[in-house]
């Protein structure tokens, strides 16, 4: 490894634990009483360096924003090749889930809307480059499986909202409410139900149709 990949590697390891140290802080004790001298010191770096990677506390929450709705584990962009309409919308589904519960978004939501009257920048920029972003993501997928013929033309940035709109009701606005809030056993049954609902008004008629169950003996 030459100098300068060593030194990239270093970099990218240290904003990695400054995000890791923020999200608890934020997380713990919201925006307002997180501290940069205590996000540094539980990340194991000086002040100067966090300063370095991010500028100010506002740039600093909106970077965990952002990696949290479109980091690997949380892009909804998948491959449609090879994939029903229904299995593709089916991982979307599951990748949503995972962001939600298992990548702490609902918490992060929480911390965000109680910055709105004191920070509404804060709020804005965290809708922008997080909802805002995922369902652009949703509606680049959406627009792959319309060119592809599985759904039929329409107004994919409705559509987007349409389909995320149903799910959310299941695993967003329940969680907001309630501080333990926990994934539903039968969440797989539920998305399945909203991707039914969404396919019977934009699928075409090859992606509406479940497929059959094979028959015993067959």
């Amino acid at each position: 490894m030459g100098l300068a990949s060593y030194r990239r590697s270093v970099s990218e390891t240290k904003r990695a634990a400054i995000l890791k140290a923020a999200r608890e802080n934020f997380l713990k004790g919201g925006y307002s009483r997180a501290a940069m001298a205590e996000i540094a010191r539980d990340a194991d770096v000086s002040t100067a360096t966090l300063y370095k990677h991010f500028s100010s506390k506002d740039a600093l929450f909106t970077a965990i924003v952002q990696d949290a709705y479109t980091g690997t584990e949380g892009s909804l962009y998948t491959d449609i090749t090879g994939l029903s309409a229904r299995d593709v919308l089916r991982n979307i589904g599951h990748t949503y889930i995972r962001q939600q519960f298992d990548g702490q978004m609902n918490a992060l939501l929480r911390v965000v809307i109680a910055e709105v009257p004191s920070a509404p920048q804060l709020a804005r920029d965290a809708y922008e480059n997080g909802v805002l972003a995922r369902y652009d993501q949703l509606r680049q997928v959406l627009e792959a499986l319309v060119n592809r013929g599985d759904l039929k033309p329409h107004n994919l940035h409705d559509g987007a909202r349409h389909l995320g709109g149903m799910v959310k009701e299941f695993v967003v606005w329940p969680a907001l409410f309630t501080r333990d809030f926990q994934k539903p056993d039968d969440i797989d049954t539920k998305i399945d139900a909203c991707i039914d609902a969404y396919l019977k008004i934009y699928g075409a008629e090859s992606a509406v149709a479940r497929p059959r169950e094979k028959e015993i003996g067959t």
